[in-house]
């Protein structure tokens, strides 16, 4: 039922929504920055396309994006919230308002729409919410501060282990791989399964290959390669560093370990090469995405350091059938 509260609905390039979100935002920082001093809001902007929702001391901007990204659903409703002070009534009633607005898309109940809404992920208090609309953790933007060195047994390879930097000669094992990965992350439900996605990860590798040269280890047994890492250097991942304070700040990009050499150490091993590599180049962090529900990443990243910094809250589709 939705919520009694007034909301404001307003079109993005409607006067004076300008000041209003920045009030808002400036608020949510120093809110945020007592909640978790890591997290970087960035100011949101509202497009003549958007609809800006206010609500006592809590705005948010609401907009629709095509994409063709392998990673998200090709039509994406999106919410950016800034709340001043965590008012759950005021929070519930924008939510609910934009809803009303993801309902009213005909294509809202297809496979390719999706309902996202990014949060820190220690602002507890306008989580349940979306819990209550039926939204799960998608993924984690998880960091890790490199300002201590992993254990020297994490750097130590395993017995009969090689560890080694990726050459251009390793992008037909690495995009098999890869093309792996996005399939594992699909059976969770949030990832779109994508047939074309070996031939997009076959240019992003090569690129990234050649352009972050270094930054790709793979660990070889008897000569044969059996996992892997890849960072983006800061200067490369400027699309996602912007989340933290900390700088500058790389990225991991995936990491895979054979499934019968799991729990073997090696992922452990390629993990700490990548730390250790970023700390001598005076990175301050890393950050990295991970699946909110999986069983294997969750403990793992936690386990080398990382914990969450943002948590991407979803529903997809957007709209179930018959809802």
């Amino acid at each position: 039922m939705p919520s009694p509260t007034p909301v404001d609905d307003l079109a993005g390039g409607a006067p004076d929504t300008s000041d209003r979100l920045t009030r808002l935002h400036d608020a949510h920082a120093v809110r945020l920055a007592a909640v978790d001093p890591l997290v970087r809001p960035a100011p949101p902007s509202a497009g003549e396309s958007d609809r800006l929702l206010l609500s006592g001391e809590v705005g948010a901007v609401a907009a629709v994006r095509e994409s063709d990204l392998l990673w998200v659903a090709r039509r994406a409703h999106t919410l950016t919230v800034r709340a001043a002070a965590p008012d759950v009534d005021a929070w519930t009633a924008v939510l609910d308002r934009w809803l009303a607005q993801v309902a009213a898309d005909p294509a809202a109940t297809d496979a390719e729409t999706s309902a996202t809404v990014a949060l820190a992920s220690r602002d507890v208090d306008l989580v349940a919410p979306l819990v209550a609309r039926h939204f799960g953790p998608a993924s984690i933007l998880a960091i890790r501060a490199l300002d201590r060195a992993d254990p020297d047994e994490w750097r130590r390879p395993p017995p009969g282990v090689r560890v080694r930097p990726a050459g251009s000669g390793d992008l037909p094992w690495l995009l098999d791989r890869s093309v792996d990965l996005h399939a594992w992350e699909s059976r969770f439900g949030y990832v779109p399964v994508r047939p074309e996605a070996r031939a997009a990860l076959e240019g992003e590798l090569g690129e990234a290959l050649e352009r972050d040269e270094g930054w790709t280890w793979v660990a070889e047994v008897d000569g044969a390669p059996v996992a892997f890492v890849q960072v983006n250097p800061p200067e490369a991942a400027g699309w996602v560093n912007g989340a933290t304070w900390l700088a500058p700040t790389g990225y991991l990009v995936q990491a895979y370990v054979a499934p019968d050499l799991r729990s073997s150490g090696l992922g452990r091993v390629l993990a700490a090469a990548a730390h250790a590599r970023a700390a001598e180049e005076g990175w301050a962090a890393m950050l990295l995405h991970h699946s909110g529900v999986s069983g294997w990443s969750t403990p793992f990243w936690a386990s080398m350091g990382y914990r969450p910094l943002l948590t991407s809250w979803m529903r997809r589709p957007a709209l179930r059938a018959g809802a």
